[in-house]
């Protein structure tokens, strides 16, 4: 700890804030990387909360059980003015001074989430400097970016998904009551953890600060949790604790938390925990509606309609879920094709397979039955010896009646929520999940994996530090499905022109129902004009070379008339499988700023470099510009603007 603070006595529990001292101040950013546009604080909440408590199954326990519920706090509740003094709360206003103020009188509820069949927050209590594998204990109140969980294979690894507590919380503070099965012992404790850092009677104040019983002084001060006494027996009774002191587990305690609106928390625990839940591995009991395996299926049909499952952006839709239930019985009765083992991305074709495992693929596929295909690789350990073979699965089916692409990625228990990205995604009409149950590749895996658990990131810094050759597996697992899909349909993917036609019909094209809209007075159809314009004259040509490309004018002179500068815009993307690739450019893909582009040329001044955009002005007729730097195994895509200085005509070329 640095200096302490303000402390009333070493025997009983209390706040205790902590002075900056030297170090870092300021405000976290960590809570920043959940701040998802496209989830809500609810969906990253569950994420956390299930999780965690996955990753802390206890060895014995057939399964674990989660349970969510708002415990109604009652008018002049002593224990909770004892637990949130004054003082705690006027703190808190300090470091929001651009919010609304609370006052006691706010905190009407908490928000109590256990978890049972689970190992507790193990590790030291009395020394804060331990870290590593089974230090949960500092790992969770007193680390940020690491913990007990560092450099595993489970759900999470990350360090940072506890902030999510401390932000449901309208007074960033939280309480933990604790059974360890390790040391079979109580613990409870509290944390808070404010925005940014703040002034409190004329003094700067950390953003953390903790309840529990202070010991020591100066560098050597510790804090330690509660763990005998009334105050743990009141703390499960008032605060409404199902837990008793022989079950080992976390009860987590969230004082005037964000309301947690009961049908949309069923239904995204169903849309993106369905997995877990339907193997068996968890059990969710939110406000006394249970969904387990026996009830999750009655309970999806229920609660979470198609699209209510493409709002939540999972593809969890009715006919998903039973192709996934489908998917997860044959891979655990390894009812799949196993293919050669894989090294790249871009080397899954037709040769990872034998004829016959192709003619019977193919067959299945086209008679709409679903294909499971499990692709062995090697990962690299930086330590601990050689190579290691791993395998992950890949499911596909194509329903005739399907309206659109639905695919999936789940590692082990957690559904990764907005891969595969770019070149991955599917564009053809077909089903697919990509499976990974396998220890160490989830482990390799996590590693690339952003803090929300949502999207793979192979530039992560974790990545190259465990592993060699890192980014290749993320990128073979995250393309296998499309690179499988074109080995089935034989390369011939095309862009399907009749996948909206539902949306976009036009009947007097398609059918034979008379074309509606106004007709010409005689009954005729108005003719065409006979001096239709010539096009407009394209200044500029784009000339492909081995990595890149050149601009150049069209022809001879044909700047000559020009009006100059010309402002020009070009915009480059790897090619997708539909050709339509820029709408899908991600920035793992390239990044134009970085070194290995190159732009060399004449007559021309740059503006700007962008991601996957190229601005420059052409300043004379005398003009060429070269950009090299791409993959040359990758085809690429251009598309070009350019702008007149005078008349400002806006052409468009690729």
């Amino acid at each position: 700890m640095n200096q302490p603070s303000s402390a009333f006595s070493v025997n009983t529990a209390h706040w205790g804030y902590i002075r900056p001292g030297l170090g870092r101040t300021g405000r976290s950013l960590s809570e920043n990387n959940f701040a998802k546009e496209r989830r809500e604080w609810l969906s990253i909440l569950l994420r956390e909360v299930f999780q965690n408590a996955l990753d802390a199954r206890d060895t014995s326990a057939e399964r674990v059980e989660v349970t969510l519920r708002n415990h109604p706090i009652v008018d002049n509740n002593s224990f909770l003015s004892e637990l949130l003094p004054d003082e705690h709360l006027n703190r808190f206003n300090q470091s929001v001074p651009h919010l609304q103020q609370i006052d006691m009188k706010k905190v009407t509820n908490c928000l109590v989430v256990e978890d049972f069949g689970t190992s507790g927050l193990t590790g030291s209590i009395d020394n804060p400097e331990l870290d590593g594998e089974g230090q949960n204990w500092n790992a969770f109140w007193f680390r940020e970016g690491e913990g007990g969980k560092e450099h595993g294979s489970g759900n999470g690894g990350a360090g940072q998904g506890k902030i999510t507590y401390f932000s449901t919380s309208g007074i960033r503070t939280i309480f933990g009551y604790t059974v360890r099965n390790d040391g079979k012992d109580e613990a409870l404790f509290g944390a808070s953890s404010f925005l940014r850092d703040y002034d409190y009677c004329n003094h700067k104040w950390k953003r953390d600060a903790y309840w529990g019983i202070w010991q020591g002084e100066g560098p050597d001060q510790r804090v330690l949790p509660i763990q005998v006494g009334l105050s743990i027996e009141q703390f499960r009774e008032q605060l409404g604790i199902q837990r008793t002191s022989t079950q080992p587990g976390l009860s987590l305690v969230i004082p005037a938390p964000k309301v947690v609106n009961t049908a949309d928390a069923i239904q995204i625990t169903i849309a993106e925990f369905f997995v877990p839940i339907y193997q068996g591995k968890l059990i969710v009991n939110i406000e006394g509606t249970t969904i387990a395996r026996a009830t999750i299926i009655a309970l999806a049909d229920q609660h979470l309609s198609d699209k209510l499952a493409r709002e939540l952006h999972t593809c969890t839709t009715k006919g998903y879920r039973d192709f996934l239930v489908q998917a997860i019985d044959k891979s655990s009765k390894n009812e799949v094709v196993t293919a050669k083992i894989v090294d790249s991305a871009n080397k899954i074709t037709e040769a990872n397979f034998s004829s016959d495992q192709l003619e019977e693929m193919r067959s299945a596929f086209n008679s709409e039955e679903s294909i499971a295909v499990r692709f062995p690789l090697m990962i690299k350990p930086r330590k601990g010896g050689g190579a290691i073979e791993c395998a992950f699965d890949v499911h596909l089916c194509h329903p005739g009646d399907l309206e659109m692409p639905e695919q999936a990625v789940i590692r082990r228990d957690l559904l990764i929520g907005e891969e595969p990205v770019g070149g991955g995604k599917l564009r053809f009409r077909a089903r697919g999940l990509t499976l990974i149950n396998d220890l160490e590749l989830s482990k390799l895996l996590l590693s690339a994996e952003e803090a929300t658990h949502l999207r793979w990131n192979n530039k992560l810094p974790r990545l190259t530090e465990y592993y060699r050759s890192g980014d290749t597996v993320v990128a073979i697992v995250r393309n296998a499905m499309v690179k499988l899909l074109d080995v089935l349909t034989e390369g011939d993917q095309k862009r399907d022109f009749k996948l909206l036609a539902k949306y976009f019909s036009a009947p007097g094209i398609t059918s034979k129902e008379q074309t509606k809209g106004k007709k010409s007075p005689n009954g005729t159809q108005p003719k065409l004009p006979n001096d239709i314009p010539s096009p407009y004259p394209k200044l500029l040509i784009i000339e492909p070379l081995t990595e890149g490309c050149r601009i150049r004018p069209a022809s001879a002179g044909a700047l000559a008339n020009a009006h100059l500068p010309l402002t020009v815009n070009v915009e480059f993307a790897y090619e997708g499988l539909d050709k339509d690739a820029f709408s899908e450019y991600d920035p793992l893909d390239f990044d134009l700023k970085d070194k290995i582009f190159t732009v060399t040329g004449f007559g021309y001044t740059i503006l700007e470099t962008d991601l996957n955009n190229l601005s420059f002005s052409i300043e004379d007729t005398d003009f060429s510009l070269t950009l090299i730097g791409f993959d040359k195994n990758l085809r690429l895509r251009i598309r070009l603007k350019y702008e007149e200085a005078v008349d400002a005509t806006l052409i468009s070329a690729q």
